[in-house]
């Protein structure tokens, strides 16, 4: 299934240059609570043109750089405190997922299934290997490899060096499915990966190997369309806890090392996951924030002032948690409660791609290509 992506006129953005301090946007509906704070413009940038259907391009951070690509095959890095461009590069083919970056790459994914790596210092390209299918997600890159998830369940890993493919894992993939995937998530010695059948699988990064799975969605109705439980949101880890969610399934609380479910919440998930000491945040399919007690997946808070939008995954910003949506806007949320406490708009086209955070610094790419370094400051 295809989701419509809601845009709007270009709007020019300029280069780099010097801070620029905004006023939170005014949205009496949010009733929002952020009097002394204001959202101020470290930097802007324009990174290309926009996918023309739904795939993940979103910002990348390594090296106290951001790397940021475009659907036109641009890949462009920039330095994450100033914004100023250190390379560009055009490639010769689409970008369809990506970039990730690490071990001194910055890889992307096309829609016929090339894995290009980039040198995260140049933009010269390393290599150049191939999967199954197209990539929609970012490649997770570290420990020596890149791995990479393709529309049609597989899941391939590389050597970071030379691209060499090093083990192929492969799951059937539904009848119908959501448009999109997971992308895997590096773990010590492993990688857990999400697909579209509800399963969370563990794999060995040497082998490829499973080390165990867990069931996040289980299938129900007679349709094909009202059994869809696809694990599309990325799972997140913090410490021995996993946290993954599946559309029309559940939100799981798993211990890492061995797949055991400790607790579980019927949801269906759109957005994704965030966590902090004491909650995992959840952004549903209808446009909902949700806290959750991550210890045993109690109701802390839920938040519906931003229902009826298609929102991204939660992140952790100075002290608040932030969400973007299909409205263009970042709204800042106190943890506590989930009171909306600030918003910003960050142009005229939806954001599809989760916020970046590194310190007071948020990072987001919107649907046209804008590329925004923000922090919250005292009015």
């Amino acid at each position: 299934m295809r989701w419509a992506l809601v845009l709007a006129l270009p709007l020019a953005l300029g280069g780099c240059g010097t801070p620029d301090l905004l006023e939170a946007d005014d949205a009496p509906s949010l009733g929002l609570a952020g009097d002394d704070l204001a959202v101020e413009i470290l930097w802007q940038a324009r990174v290309g043109p926009a996918a023309e259907r739904e795939q993940r391009l979103e910002p990348a951070l390594a090296g106290g750089r951001l790397f940021a690509a475009a659907a036109d095959g641009t890949v462009s890095a920039y330095a994450a405190d100033s914004g100023e461009r250190h390379w560009r590069r055009r490639l010769e083919h689409r970008i369809s997922g990506g970039p990730g970056a690490g071990d001194g790459l910055v890889v992307v994914g096309t829609p016929k299934g090339e894995v290009i790596a980039l040198e995260a210092e140049s933009g010269e390209q390393r290599w150049q290997a191939r999967t199954t299918s197209e990539v929609l997600a970012p490649p997770a890159v570290g420990q020596g490899a890149v791995v990479v998830r393709s529309n049609d369940g597989r899941v391939v890993a590389f050597a970071a060096d030379s691209g060499a493919r090093r083990w192929l894992y492969d799951r059937n993939v539904p009848a119908l499915s959501l448009r999109g995937h997971s992308s895997p998530v590096l773990v010590r010695g492993g990688t857990v990966v999400g697909f579209d059948n509800g399963r969370l699988s563990a794999l060995t990064l040497r082998e490829g190997a499973p080390a165990w799975e867990a069931t996040v969605g289980v299938p129900r109705g007679r349709t094909d369309l009202e059994r869809m439980v696809d694990v599309d949101v990325d799972p997140v880890v913090d410490g021995n806890d996993l946290f993954a969610a599946s559309y029309q399934g559940r939100v799981v609380g798993v211990a890492l090392n061995d797949g055991r479910i400790a607790w579980s919440r019927e949801l269906s998930v759109g957005g994704g996951l965030a966590v902090d000491d004491s909650n995992l945040y959840v952004t549903d399919a209808s446009g909902r924030l949700w806290a959750f007690d991550r210890r045993n997946g109690a109701t802390v808070w839920r938040m519906d002032a931003l229902e009826g939008q298609r929102l991204t995954a939660p992140a952790l910003h100075q002290g608040h948690v932030v969400v973007a949506g299909s409205d263009g806007h970042l709204t800042w949320v106190a943890p506590e409660d989930g009171r909306p406490v600030v918003r910003h708009r960050v142009g005229g086209a939806r954001i599809s791609a989760a916020p970046r955070v590194a310190g007071e610094r948020l990072y987001v790419q919107d649907l046209e290509g804008r590329v925004q370094a923000l922090r919250l400051s005292e009015r």
